[in-house]
């Protein structure tokens, strides 16, 4: 009886590790698979992290792209007349625009020697505008068959009032305040000639009349050897004087004096 106790508990207690070995197995089992998940997803959050770093500067160098572009579209072109005119566009219906300054008409969309100044507006005038190349307008003339050109700078769609004659009367003050003095030995300054001024007029731009005319000082002026206002003086005119203009920039009359050229200031002068 005895043994046959023994046998039952040891039986049993056989029994109970088996079954502890069994769990035990189980969980050595599980374990693992619990580790080869957590590095699954790491891969995927750094490759996640790459896909982010590539289309960062992919978004970049397109508005830096962009923003070139549109400052290079705002800069003025230097182009040749020919160039301006290839690019000329009518326009459908007229507009109306105006001078916001004294400007010259021209021949052709230029200053070089091709283009001449024929007509001028002053600051204020109308202007009937009728087609446009890159930087200058093509325009209606009165009492010209041809059209005519002014460069863009200096026309506004915005109303412009004409200058008053405080502003005109100041202009003149300045002209006759930048004349400087005879030389010590009581001599001019040497006078330009034709030969001379011709390379001043490639250098400023300035066109010559079809046929020159002449103009009466309204005041003293200061004849210069350039058309700057920091140009040499080489004469002075009384007011009621009158010389022969040859040509003209937007703000000069390129004149004779009795066989002297030189420049004198626009506002200072009105055409007989």
């Amino acid at each position: 009886m005895k043994n046959r106790n023994k046998k039952v508990l040891f039986a049993l207690m056989l029994g109970c590790s088996i079954t502890l070995m069994a769990t035990g197995c189980d969980k050595l089992k599980k374990e693992p698979e619990t580790e080869t998940e957590a590095p699954t997803e790491a891969p995927t959050e750094k490759q996640t992290e790459t896909e982010s770093e590539t289309e960062a500067p992919t978004e970049a160098p397109t508005e830096k792209q962009t923003e070139t572009e549109t400052e290079s579209e705002t800069q003025p072109q230097n182009l040749t007349a020919e160039e301006e005119l290839a690019q000329a566009k009518e326009y459908d219906q007229l507009k109306s625009m105006y001078a916001k300054d004294d400007i010259n008409v021209r021949t052709k969309p230029g200053t070089d020697d091709s283009s001449e100044i024929f007509s001028s507006f002053a600051q204020g005038d109308q202007i009937v505008v009728v087609g446009e190349t890159t930087n200058w307008y093509e325009v209606d003339v009165d009492g010209y068959e041809e059209h005519g050109y002014v460069s863009k700078q200096f026309v506004s769609e915005e109303v412009v009032a004409p200058k008053t004659d405080e502003e005109r009367q100041q202009a003149i003050e300045q002209e006759l305040s930048g004349q400087t003095a005879a030389n010590t030995d009581g001599t001019a300054a040497s006078a330009a000639t034709s030969s001379d001024s011709s390379s001043v007029d490639a250098e400023y731009g300035v066109g010559a009349f079809a046929e020159s005319f002449p103009i009466q000082a309204a005041t003293g002026a200061n004849v210069r050897k350039t058309p700057s206002q920091d140009g040499e003086i080489i004469q002075t005119i009384g007011s009621g004087e009158t010389v022969t203009a040859l040509g003209e920039t937007d703000r000069w009359y390129k004149v004779d004096i009795n066989g002297t050229i030189g420049y004198v200031n626009k506002n200072l002068f009105n055409a007989q």
